[in-house]
């Protein structure tokens, strides 16, 4: 199955044995998400090694991608672990994150928030509705119009409201310098609300590709800004449907996409794709659909979190979802061309060379196209112009090689450094056909740099057949 939209899963309790990791890989699992909301460190070094043997075991790049807390707010805890909040009723909000009942409930950071009366708070995942009353002497009073359950350590929101606290929290930075240590290929910021906040994370992981969660009204209003600084951005549906309401999010889920992808960055859909999976061993109609319309409006990713992090059919669920991937992509239409920007600093001649390879590639209905790559910006560039053609990146970096792993229909593969270009198409053409992946007289479209081995150095753009070189290597180089 060439399946180009790749597959995010979300590792948790369900999902933390060798076995069932291992499992998850062989369904298709192309990134694997570790949760630095919950966990401990030592847990995630765990869970990332487990993930690298998998990939290993399974001959496949598997990228880890390390979700960092950001400035959340969340409630305290309660007796029993929740309380209900009845209509009418007014609860009284204090900041902290003790013991809380129905009548006062602690709420982290209240008072970094800037609340005026008549403003909205929403409590479990938009569920319980609240309205300000009054503010006075740092507590605020506010009435429930949304009855519900609220449970311990549920976020908050505060829609309109200006929250007064860093983009990266210290734990955000504890973690991210651990996340360095353990060579995390991918870092997602949360609750993002400008390109000074990506900014704030890029002085901390380097160039480790940053993906800015869209969850707040802010992150939605100002992602050109944002776009120009991270390296992709996801549509956080949860708490931005609690922020913006529910019924815009179909439109904002389109427009964040199509932003991200004509500017050359990584698109990922998240949140509840296919929900109901995490208790039923079948999707809903409506689950089916909404993956299915992701794929269609371009997402390079779409992700599963609970599904796969405390469900109990994780790996059942990564083979639907990647079923359901495979089928949206024989749509008539797909994959729709896609405008490109700028891609991590690339200049605008391997950008013409990626295009004349995309178009090159659909207007000889070529099947596989080659990047030879050194920091993989050759593959993703190719990705951006959405050839119909499997792309296969070669490349000498395994830190290249596993970041590739999310790109939107690329196969990366790891390839030794040779001193020519004769050489490498050799090698190339050797591993292809030992992978089944073409057949002798089939042309393919390869992209690489002259001289090898030297980044943003794409100059070449080379058709060829395969079978077709004479230049030999020898038998144990590759």
């Amino acid at each position: 199955m060439n399946r180009k939209t790749k597959i995010i899963a979300t590792l948790g309790p369900a999902s933390e044995s060798a076995e069932t990791i291992s499992a998850m890989v062989a369904a298709g699992m192309d990134v694997a998400r570790l949760n630095f909301s919950h966990g401990t460190h030592e847990s995630h070094r765990r869970l990332a090694g487990l993930v690298r043997a998998a990939a290993q075991e399974h001959d496949r790049a598997v990228a880890v991608l390390q979700d960092i807390q950001g400035p959340r707010i969340r409630v305290g805890v309660f007796p029993g672990g929740s309380v209900e909040v009845s209509a009418g009723s007014m609860v009284t909000l204090v900041d902290g994150d003790g013991e809380g009942s129905a009548e006062r409930v602690p709420v982290q950071h209240l008072g970094s928030v800037a609340l005026s009366v008549g403003d909205r708070i929403l409590m479990s995942d938009g569920l319980v509705t609240m309205v300000v009353r009054t503010v006075s002497g740092g507590e605020v009073m506010a009435e429930v119009v949304d009855a519900g359950t609220i449970a311990d350590h549920k976020g908050v929101a505060f829609p309109g409201a200006a929250i007064g606290l860093p983009a990266v929290t210290a734990k955000d930075r504890d973690d991210l310098e651990f996340g360095l240590e353990l060579g995390v290929d991918l870092v997602a910021a949360s609750f993002v609300t400008s390109g000074d906040d990506i900014r704030m994370v890029r002085e901390i992981v380097g160039d480790v590709p940053i993906i800015a969660k869209i969850e707040r009204a802010d992150a939605y209003t100002n992602l050109p800004d944002i776009l120009a600084e991270a390296n992709g951005a996801m549509v956080a549906r949860g708490d931005l449907g609690v922020e913006l309401g529910f019924e815009p999010l179909p439109r904002a889920q389109k427009e964040i996409i199509a932003r991200t992808n004509a500017a050359g960055a990584i698109s990922i859909t998240a949140t509840e794709m296919l929900e109901s999976m995490t208790t039923a061993q079948r999707p809903t109609r409506a689950e089916v659909t909404d993956v299915a319309n992701a794929v269609l409006d371009g997402s390079d990713a779409v992700m599963l979190s609970a599904e796969t992090a405390v469900g109990k059919y994780p790996v059942r669920t990564i083979k639907v979802m990647a079923d359901i991937c495979h089928e949206a992509e024989m749509s008539p239409g797909y994959p729709a061309p896609a405008a490109t920007g700028s891609v991590g600093g690339d200049t605008p001649f391997p950008r013409a060379i990626a295009h004349a390879v995309a178009d090159t590639a659909g207007s000889l209905d070529l099947e596989t196209v080659v990047a030879f790559t050194e920091s993989g910006s050759t593959a993703r560039l190719v990705s951006r112009y959405r050839p119909n053609s499997r792309i296969v990146a070669f490349t000498p970096s395994e830190r290249t090689y596993n970041r590739l792993a999310i790109v939107w229909g690329v196969t990366p593969m790891m390839f030794p450094r040779l001193g020519s270009t004769d050489e490498m198409i050799a090698a190339a053409e050797r591993i292809l056909l030992d992978r089944g992946i073409v057949q002798p007289g089939e042309w393919v479209a390869m992209a690489a740099g002259i001289p090898p081995n030297r980044q943003a150095s794409t100059n070449l753009l080379k058709l060829h057949v395969i079978g077709s070189d004479p230049t030999g290597i020898p038998e144990g180089l590759v």
